[in-house]
């Protein structure tokens, strides 16, 4: 279950404000579902740092932008057996130039650690799950999708 007391706890834990100043938690549809942050950052930035990080979980995971350094850590089930699956959520970190790379890639991945052990035993309610059947554009269109045909000798 997600408790957003408990999320927000966990994130303030790891904020050293003024150099890591931003912690969010968003789907990987880009979703926000909880941040803590300096008290002077607008949420407009914390925004921004979710539609950035969903780029940067798709390259590398780092980033250096005008907001500083950005690490996205996939939230990742530990049970999981398809490489293809998402993660259940993403985890975002903001910080200055000043804090390095790897202090920041390390707690981004801890922060994911914690969380994945709790969350991994709710996938099904956390993921949603992939269309099966006919696209929405062939069900607007009313045309259903080609049959398929087997042969037999």
């Amino acid at each position: 279950m997600l408790v957003l007391s408990n999320i927000h706890s966990l994130l303030t834990q790891v904020l050293e404000v003024p150099r890591l100043h931003t912690a969010a938690v968003f789907t990987p549809a880009g979703q926000l579902v909880c941040y803590v942050c300096d008290p002077i950052r607008p949420k407009d930035e914390v925004l921004l740092i979710v539609g950035l990080g969903e780029e940067v979980w798709h390259g590398s995971g780092v980033m250096e932008s005008e907001l500083g350094r950005i690490v996205v850590t996939p939230v990742e089930d530990v049970e999981r057996q398809d490489e293809d699956e998402e993660p259940l959520m993403l985890v975002a970190l903001n910080a200055t130039r000043d804090m390095a790379w790897a202090d920041l890639q390390s707690k981004g991945q801890v922060l994911a650690d914690v969380l994945s052990k709790s969350w991994s035993k709710h996938r099904e309610h956390l993921i949603v799950p992939k269309p099966v059947g006919p696209t929405p554009a062939t069900a607007l269109s009313g045309k259903a999708p080609p049959p398929t045909t087997t042969t037999t000798r």
